[in-house]
């Protein structure tokens, strides 16, 4: 299952921050993406529950959510291909939005196309 902690790695290595020197996501350049992570996955796991396979509708008239991210090391209440594929595009994009528009730009539209196949139902059965 996928922590906070690998959304978080990955969307780091995808916007070129690793440590060089170690391949660390966790560095004192990081630590600010770091702090607004959590309250931006979130924000993304609403908008991707529905298309994972853990999706499970709501009682009648109540919008269904995934469980709140709490930490970075429990796993989130969605599938490994939603958090490790789509995820980590739509983390970098928010992280860079001030930073680098350009790239932020590029990552955004990546999480589009991804999220556009998952609303597609692509791969179906």
């Amino acid at each position: 299952m996928t922590t906070a902690q690998d959304v978080f790695t990955y969307a780091i290595t995808l916007m070129d921050e690793l440590n060089e020197s170690n391949g660390n996501a966790d560095t004192n350049d990081t630590k600010e993406y770091k702090l607004r992570t959590l309250a931006i996955l979130n924000i993304l796991r609403g908008e991707l529950y529905p298309y994972s396979d853990t999706f499970t509708p709501g009682d009648v008239g109540k919008r269904p959510i995934a469980e709140k991210i709490e930490d970075f090391e429990t796993p989130i209440g969605l599938d490994d291909y939603i958090c490790q594929s789509v995820m980590p595009y739509g983390l970098a994009a928010h992280l860079l939005m001030q930073e680098d528009p350009t790239a932020a730009n590029f990552f955004q539209q990546r999480y589009d196309e991804l999220k556009a196949l998952l609303a597609r139902g692509i791969p179906a059965e």
